[in-house]
């Protein structure tokens, strides 16, 4: 296979003017890079370029110029050898020498030899020095204008895409049509899709979305998560974003409605070279609406970091959705599927396709929603621009907006919120503003005292609920010591004046843990409990199984009236006790009772 590229370089008095036509290939498959004066020979003309796919060679076969130039040589510059012989690889670096003429115009023809007819584009750049330093090129085209006149309704482009993950980590080349050149979008689709619309649906379908996207998702894109081009930069210098409709469920299956690869945002094998998300082509306009929202959030938060825990940018991107003025039946569905497993873990988010993995996203929607709610859309903004990570970025993003609250001390808000959902209590801190969902499990103990739960599955940041249907008018309760974590207890109390709520973060070397609670008149009462770190956990991997998440199995008994041992005892009713009891037995008791924040 030849590869035959045509290049007109004029030379003036005032500089060159560089332009570009493609001989036997589609015009839209060469992308000028960059033009710029560089320190070479006046008689130099440098062109730099890449080309894909990134594992195979590529060897210069012909060079032919018009009006002929003598002493014609073109050069490989990193070996300074004659680029007939000297195969590329990747890149493709030429400095073609001559005696050129000012004010001539030449029309430099390239012909690539490519054995295996794999080589699909080539990507040139040009740099030319002349006679005078100080004379600047008559014009330079940017990478915009030239999209701008390439990528037009009906361009035709091929995309690395995962289409056959996770069976194969391998990509496949997919064809697509361009549909929707917008503002701030190129709406992309895969041939194949359109194929299975028919051409009129799938145009409108670009056209609707392309629309939506310019005037509704990107702006508040920025609103809610900040500039697209983050700490990377625009890797293209094309501020539009392509949205690459692909029947991804139709080859990868129904968990993969759409993703972003950061892959496109660096220079490399099988990148697409520009900001892009890719979304299923096939599904109805709201969820590709909802779905693009998605996706386009996580492309931002990409662009300023890589590795925050997946709870916190799995859940803004699905409030990205809310704040948008979409609703998903999918964030319904995975949030309804927590309110039945709270025990999952907040932290370690579930990457494997089960109830699990429905769960977690979930979770995270919620507890970002309640951040959002409580503390305000800015302080979520901030997350996204922190360097930290996970608990601990949220802790900073608190300080930042002047709270002085611990990630512990939200994460037993946000549980208690989950289970009672009542915004009319603490000046709403137990609750959700815009949502109703509330824990659907939890298990109902009798009234037969003392009450023992053994080997209670609770892993790191879920929690689990039980709910006392005949409570007695005090009660202790005593928990198995799972150090070296630390215990959260909330126990919520409702009678004929409304909720009360005390909370505790126990934590002791060692004997068991116990909390006594006054629950006179009381008609129900919920106990949850977590397994937390007792400072600020560091932890937050994503686990492809439950048992990759810390886990303990607790004993815990309710026993009617004070049965705490009396330094226990003591050191909770005689506050000057506490220091005593800190120094001579080690333990530590944090308690946050009925706060107001």
């Amino acid at each position: 296979m030849a590869l035959a590229i045509a290049l007109i370089v004029v030379f003036g008095s005032l500089g060159c003017v560089v332009y570009f036509a493609a001989s036997g290939n589609n015009q839209s498959d060469i992308v000028l890079m960059s033009i710029g004066v560089n320190n070479m020979r006046p008689d130099c003309v440098q062109i730099l370029g890449i080309f894909e796919p990134f594992d195979e060679e590529l060897r210069l076969q012909t060079l032919q110029c018009e009006p002929s130039v003598a002493d014609l040589n073109p050069v490989y510059s990193e070996t300074n050898e004659s680029a007939y012989d000297t195969p590329f690889h990747a890149t493709l670096t030429l400095d073609i020498y001559g005696d050129f003429v000012t004010g001539t115009a030449y029309q430099f023809t390239f012909r690539f030899l490519d054995e295996y007819s794999k080589v699909k584009t080539v990507y040139l750049a040009v740099d030319f020095t002349p006679d005078n330093a100080s004379v600047q090129i008559e014009k330079e085209t940017t990478v915009e204008e030239f999209r701008l006149a390439s990528e037009s309704f009906g361009n035709q482009q091929v995309f690395w895409t995962h289409l056959m993950w996770p069976e194969s980590p391998g990509f496949s080349e997919v064809r697509a049509t361009l549909l929707f050149p917008g503002i701030s979008c190129y709406m992309y689709m895969a041939n194949s899709s359109i194929e299975i619309l028919g051409e009129e649906a799938a145009i409108t379908k670009c056209h609707h979305l392309g629309q939506i996207f310019d005037d509704v998702i990107y702006p508040k894109a920025i609103e809610i998560a900040g500039d697209p081009d983050g700490h990377l930069g625009d890797i293209d210098g094309d501020p539009r974003v392509t949205v690459f409709l692909a029947p991804l469920v139709r080859n990868m299956g129904r968990a993969y409605l759409g993703f972003d690869d950061p892959k496109d945002e660096f220079l490399g094998p099988y990148s697409n070279r520009r900001e892009m998300v890719y979304v299923d082509a096939e599904m109805d306009l709201n969820d590709t609406l909802c779905i693009t929202t998605h996706e386009f959030n996580h492309l931002i938060w990409n662009n300023y970091e890589m590795d925050e825990a997946d709870f916190l940018v799995e859940g803004l991107a699905n409030l990205a959705v809310d704040l948008t003025g979409f609703w998903s039946h999918i964030t319904d569905a995975v949030t309804t599927a927590f309110t039945y497993h709270p025990e999952v873990s907040l932290l370690h988010f579930n990457r494997f396709y089960s109830v699990y993995w429905d769960a977690s996203y979930g979770q995270a929607y919620l507890f970002v929603t309640y951040l959002a709610e409580r503390f305000g859309v800015n302080t979520v903004k901030c997350l996204v621009s922190i360097s930290e990570d996970g608990p601990a970025a949220v802790e900073i993003a608190l300080a930042d907006a002047g709270y002085d609250l611990t990630f512990n001390d939200v994460y037993l808000d946000f549980i208690t919120a989950c289970v009672l959902d009542d915004s009319e209590i603490e000046d709403g801190v137990y609750g959700f503003e815009s949502l109703n969902y509330t824990t659907r499990r939890y298990t109902a103990l009798g009234n037969n005292y003392p009450i023992m739960e053994e080997n209670t599955i609770h892993y790191h940041y879920g929690f689990d609920v039980n709910k006392l249907t005949a409570p007695p008018d005090n009660f202790t309760i005593a928990i198995e010591n799972p150090y070296p974590y630390a215990v959260g207890v909330v126990v919520a109390v409702r009678n004929s004046s409304g909720w009360h709520v005390s909370q505790f973060q126990l934590y002791s070397a060692s004997g068991t843990l116990s909390e006594y609670i006054q629950s006179a008149e009381a008609e129900e009462v919920y106990v949850i409990t977590s397994l937390i770190s007792h400072v600020t956990p560091t932890d937050h991997e994503d686990v492809s199984s439950l048992a990759e998440i810390p886990t303990e199995g607790l004993d815990f008994t309710i026993t009617e009236g004070d049965t705490r041992s009396p330094s226990i005892s003591d050191s909770l009713v005689l506050p000057f006790s506490i220091l005593i009891i800190v120094v001579f037995s080690s333990i530590f008791i944090v308690y946050r009772k009925q706060k107001r924040m």
